[in-house]
């Protein structure tokens, strides 16, 4: 009973955090999301510690043949943290920006260990995809209601420009801002794919495309590129690799899009321009950014060692000159060097290696995986406190469905 009531902490981290999201719209100055974040992440840690001082004696017997993920896993992690010492002591940075970093980046990847050893999928799957739909249904309420005082709660977060109805409604940021509201949504799509796959295709559906309209409500083109992918993805598993429904079905489903496409185009064309125009620009904006990779990457404190955690992220505004404001990839490679990211690549590969071997139990959580790398190339994706959790949540799942999967053998 213990044991579950820590594992419960981890589970609920999105709907604690979200509605603290939604609450701080009373007064940034009182309810601030990030202290919360911060004090919910100790805690989150704390349980874990505790968990690993009750069950001592099973987690003994595991480290005597530990699996290659964990001890990559830990070494990532490790790495991570000790990165704290090259940025302030190599790259000049004041403490604060690598303890911002520690809770938004490194302390979210203890989730691994809540995937890893929690075994059902279903709660932390459950409570993420409802909190995200929630969180959505309020955006889509304050975007076509638009009250001063939430455009102003907007601006003063510094997710529109202009303190104006239309400059809000150009994407629809809910309490969290678009980016991270396209993100959650797209992985939210793969939440729901899990009660898909597991339920053979009962239970899911309507979850997962209201998730895929929140994704594209965002404007956000990594987003909307994300949900298209994760449909191809999911048709290609139910018709063509798990076999769940007959290929009539997936007849039929293009033929609904295709007219369902024609139809949006009809009645909505400016809508629909503005979309393909997002999606037309997604290349020219990765080639722009690319400089600013470069740059950052021709200026690192140590090419092995990189510049330390947080040393290029938004909280060295102010300390740096190459500052990576767009570029998880690149930026983990610039503060990580080329340990570190041998160490993320190699974690990648072995996580996804297990994933594919196994897929019709860890289908979901591949693609979290997948989509959230592909969103990191244009955006710093990884450094979100909000994001993290989900990407090595699926990490920690794949892991235990892989050890339990060698165990049955």
């Amino acid at each position: 009973m213990k044991e579950k009531a820590m594992f419960i902490i981890g589970e609920w981290y999105y709907p604690a955090i979200l509605l603290v999201y939604v609450l701080s719209m009373i007064s940034l100055d009182v309810i601030h999301p990030g202290v919360f974040s911060a004090a919910f992440m100790l805690i989150f840690w704390a349980g874990l510690l505790l968990f690993g001082i009750m069950k001592k004696d099973s987690l003994k017997a595991v480290s005597q043949k530990l699996p290659a993920v964990d001890i990559i896993m830990c070494l990532w992690l490790l790495y991570n943290i000790l990165s704290g010492l090259w940025t302030v002591a190599g790259s000049g940075m004041p403490i604060s920006v690598y303890l911002g970093e520690l809770f938004t980046t490194a302390l979210p990847m203890g989730f691994y260990f809540l995937g890893r050893f929690s075994g059902s999928r279903d709660a932390f799957h459950r409570n993420f995809l409802l909190s995200v739909a929630l969180i959505g249904v309020i955006g889509i309420i304050l975007y076509v209601a638009a009250p001063l005082f939430y455009i102003n709660y907007l601006f003063r977060l510094e997710y529109i420009s202009l303190p104006d109805a239309p400059t809000m409604r150009v994407r629809m940021h809910s309490v969290i801002g678009s980016t991270l509201m396209g993100y959650l949504s797209s992985a939210a799509m793969l939440s729901a794919a899990h009660f898909f796959i597991a339920s053979e295709g009962r239970k899911g559906k309507i979850m997962f495309f209201f998730c895929a309209f929140l994704a594209f409500f965002s404007n956000q083109r990594a987003a909307m590129v994300a949900a298209i992918v994760i449909v191809l993805y999911m048709n290609y598993l139910v018709f063509f690799t798990f076999h769940m429904l007959p290929k009539k079905f997936f007849a039929a489903e293009c033929g609904a899009l295709a007219a369902g496409f024609v139809g949006f185009i009809v009645v909505f064309h400016r809508a629909f321009e503005k979309v393909a125009a997002r999606l037309v620009s997604l290349p020219g904006a990765i080639g722009q950014r690319s400089d600013q990779w470069v740059g950052a990457a021709n200026n690192m404190f140590n090419k092995w060692l990189g510049n330390g955690l947080g040393a290029n992220g938004h909280r060295a505004i102010g300390y740096t000159e190459h500052l990576i404001a767009d570029g998880g990839i690149a930026k983990l490679y610039v503060e990580m060097g080329i340990i570190g990211t041998s160490l993320f690549v190699f974690l990648m590969l072995l996580i996804l290696k297990r994933g594919f071997k196994n897929l019709k139990k860890t289908a979901p959580e591949v693609g979290i995986i997948i989509v959230t790398l592909m969103i990191s190339i244009g955006s710093n994706m990884m450094s979100f406190a909000l994001a993290v959790p989900v990407l090595y949540y699926a990490i920690g799942a794949i892991a235990h469905e892989a050890e339990s999967g060698e165990k049955a053998e």
